[in-house]
Order: structure tokens, then C-alpha cells, then sequence
């Protein structure tokens, strides 16, 4: 290791073969002690933008609309929105007079015909 004029630290990349460490330039670092303070929102090329409000601004690319000029194409690619209408409820019967619990699937029931109509009440209610 040896310090600079600059303050930096040359590195030697003795890790490397010499025949490859001779022909690349030295390594630097800046030394722990050194004034050197990077802010990714100011320089010259700052890594980072801010906005009006001094918030960290990230582009967005263009979406074009070009391709959604038709309802069709519109409902194809729009956002997903489930609402209960996109739910179904499975109900299994039996001609049993009393409800039996299906083991494969916990919370569900073979139910009779009259608890259905009890089950379809309170679904309804639901939504």
C-alpha cells in the first residue's frame, strides 16, 4: 500500500498473475480519514433525481396507447379487479338428512337439502 499526492490509496492486485497485474492501472480507495462525501443526488451526473418537492424521482417509461384502442383490447389487458361476482361458492349435496364433513377438503361440507337453503341465505348475504 502507498498513499498518493491526491490522498487516494494505491492497491496492488497481487491476486492477480503478474503478467495481467502489470499491464492494468492501480487500484484505488479513499483513505478512512478523508473528507470525501458522495450524495447520489448531486454532481454532475447524479445517480439519482429529485422532483419539486425534493423527493427522489425515478423515470417511467412511455406506455403507449396505440394498442388499446379497441374495448376488446382494452378488457384483455386492463388491471385485475376481483370482486365477489368473481367467486364461486362450492355447495355439495347429499340426499342425507344431516351434513357431512369432506375430510380432503377441511371447512366443507356435504350438506342435506334443507341446511342448502340455509347456506345459500346466508351466501347471499355475503355477496
Amino acid at each position: 500500500l502507498a498513499s498518493t499526492a491526491s490522498g487516494f490509496t494505491t492497491l496492488s492486485p497481487s491476486f492477480l498473475p503478474t503478467s495481467l497485474s502489470s499491464s492494468l492501472p492501480p487500484l484505488k480507495s479513499t483513505p478512512d480519514n478523508s473528507d470525501y462525501d458522495f450524495s447520489p443526488t448531486s454532481g454532475s451526473q447524479p445517480a439519482l433525481i429529485t422532483n419539486n418537492n425534493s423527493d427522489v424521482w425515478v423515470p417511467q417509461r412511455s406506455r403507449p396507447r396505440r394498442n388499446r384502442k379497441s374495448q376488446a383490447v382494452r378488457d384483455m389487458v386492463k388491471e385485475n379487479l376481483v370482486t365477489p361476482a368473481n367467486f364461486i361458492y362450492p355447495l355439495f349435496i347429499h340426499e342425507e338428512s344431516f351434513n357431512t364433513a369432506i375430510e380432503s377438503m377441511p371447512g366443507c361440507e356435504r350438506h342435506s337439502l334443507d341446511h342448502m337453503l340455509v347456506e345459500v341465505e346466508e351466501a347471499m348475504r355475503y355477496g
